[in-house]
């Protein structure tokens, strides 16, 4: 991820999410310099992913995949694609907390994510109303 793809970002965000990420959040990652954006073989935008490293743990801050490419496992090949790229920069462990309604909960698992937690009232709703996050765990 580049600052030629903020603005692509950005929108693609606003398209997922009730409550999306500002620009702010976005250069943050940049700065940090682990921001990926997922192409398919002709070069289209397809989603992106941010992460923060700590030491040898990597945690998975957002990942958002464009809606008109959703359901077609791109969400799946790309994190395959993050896990094996992960593994060869020596990281250990990735995590993630993830909204406990989000149906995604299924892929984590199926790609070997492990629920180890939860983080109560976390993730905004309506309204003042808060919703749990599932803490996962990947062993690289």
């Amino acid at each position: 991820m580049t600052e030629l793809d903020l603005s692509w970002v950005e929108n693609t965000e606003k398209s997922c999410y009730k409550f999306p990420w500002t620009k702010a959040g976005f250069t943050k990652v940049l700065d940090n310099g682990l921001g990926y954006v997922f192409c398919d073989i002709e070069s289209n935008k397809l989603g992106y992913a941010c992460y923060l490293s700590v030491l040898d743990e990597i945690h998975l801050l957002n990942i958002a995949i464009k809606p008109e490419y959703q359901q077609q496992g791109v969400a799946k090949q790309s994190l395959i694609a993050m896990q094996e790229h992960f593994k060869n920069l020596n990281f250990k462990i990735m995590l993630l907390e993830v909204r406990e309604s989000n149906p995604v909960i299924k892929l984590y698992e199926n790609l070997g994510f492990k629920q180890d937690g939860v983080r109560k009232n976390y993730y905004p709703l309506a309204e003042a109303q808060k919703e749990n996050a599932i803490l996962m765990t990947y062993i690289i």
